[in-house]
C-alpha cells in the first residue's frame, strides 16, 4: 500500500468514528470523491501515451509521449514529455498538485521552440492543452475537490459495472469561468474507487464533451486505465489515449519534477 493510501485511509477511519454510515457506504458526493483520491495508485509511476488526435473529418494526428508521476504524503508532482513527431518534441508539461485546498496548484509548460517556460495561471486552467480536447484542469491526477460543490446524484451500471453518479457545480461564478465548465458528472465504480466516464457541459449549460476510460485492469496490483477517449460533441474533435508501459513504485529522483529539468528535455529515466 502506497504512503499516500495509508495516510488517506488513516483520515477516512477518522470520519468514520464521526459519521458511521460512512463506514459502510459513502452517504455524500465529497465523500464518495476522497474515496477516489485515497484509492491506491502508487508511490510513484512512469507509462508511454500515444495520442491520437481526430478531426471532424476523419483526419488524424498521433504524438507519442512519456509521463512520470510521483506522491508526496498527500501531494504529487507529474511531467509529461512529447517524445514525437518532430513540431511537438521536448514540449513538457509539469504540475505540482497540493492538497492543501489553500494553495493553489503550480503548472508549467515548456515550448522549446520558444525555449521558454510558460507558467500556467489559475484563469488558464479551463484553456485547452496542445490542441487536445483536455484542459490544463483536466491533465491533472484527481479534480480540485474544494473548487466543486459535490452532489450524489445516485447509483447507476457502466459497463456493467456499478457506479456511483456524483455532479461537480463550482463554487463561485469565477471558478465556472476558469475551470471553463458549468457542470461535471463523474461515474465512479464502487468496487475500486475509480471513475470510469465523466460528462462535462460548458460555462453556458449546454453539453460539451465526454471522457471514456478503457480496458481497465490490474497492472502490479493496481487498478490502471490502459486507455481512454475524450469526445467533444460539439466540435466533433475527438482526442484517444492508449498508454503502456507502466511501472509502479520504481523510486523516481525528485530532481526530474523542476523547471530546470523540463528545459532539458527527456534524456532517460
Amino acid at each position: 500500500m502506497s504512503m499516500k493510501k495509508v495516510i488517506l485511509s488513516a483520515l477516512a477511519a477518522l470520519t468514520m468514528v464521526v459519521s458511521p454510515l460512512y463506514a459502510s457506504e459513502p452517504t455524500t458526493g465529497l465523500e464518495v470523491m476522497k474515496l477516489v483520491e485515497a484509492r491506491d495508485d502508487g508511490d510513484d509511476l512512469i507509462q508511454k501515451m500515444t495520442q491520437r488526435l481526430i478531426d471532424k473529418r476523419g483526419n488524424v494526428r498521433e504524438r507519442e509521449m512519456i509521463s512520470f508521476r510521483k506522491d508526496y504524503g498527500l501531494d504529487s508532482k507529474s511531467v509529461t514529455y512529447f517524445l514525437s513527431p518532430a513540431n511537438v518534441r521536448d514540449t513538457a508539461m509539469l504540475t505540482w498538485d497540493y492538497a492543501d485546498e489553500a494553495k493553489d496548484d503550480d503548472q508549467w509548460l515548456y515550448l522549446p521552440a520558444l525555449k521558454k517556460v510558460r507558467r500556467i495561471s489559475s484563469s488558464d486552467r479551463g484553456d485547452y492543452f496542445m490542441g487536445t480536447d483536455f484542459t490544463f484542469e483536466d491533465i491533472k491526477q484527481t479534480p480540485e475537490l474544494s473548487d466543486y460543490n459535490w452532489t450524489l446524484v445516485g447509483s447507476d451500471t457502466v459497463d456493467g459495472a456499478d457506479v456511483w453518479v456524483v455532479d461537480a457545480e463550482p463554487k463561485t461564478s469565477d471558478l465556472k469561468k476558469d475551470l471553463g465548465y458549468s457542470k461535471v458528472r463523474y461515474y465512479v465504480r464502487k468496487d475500486i474507487d475509480m471513475y470510469i466516464k465523466v460528462d462535462f457541459w460548458d460555462r453556458k449549460g449546454k453539453e460539451l464533451k465526454h471522457l471514456v476510460s478503457t480496458d481497465i485492469k490490474q497492472v502490479d496490483g493496481i487498478w490502471t486505465a490502459m486507455g481512454g477517449v475524450m469526445n467533444n460533441v460539439q466540435t466533433h474533435h475527438k482526442t484517444e489515449l492508449t498508454f503502456s508501459g507502466h511501472q509502479y513504485n520504481t523510486g523516481l529522483s525528485d530532481r526530474m519534477f523542476t523547471e530546470r529539468m523540463i528545459k532539458r528535455g527527456y534524456r532517460g529515466k
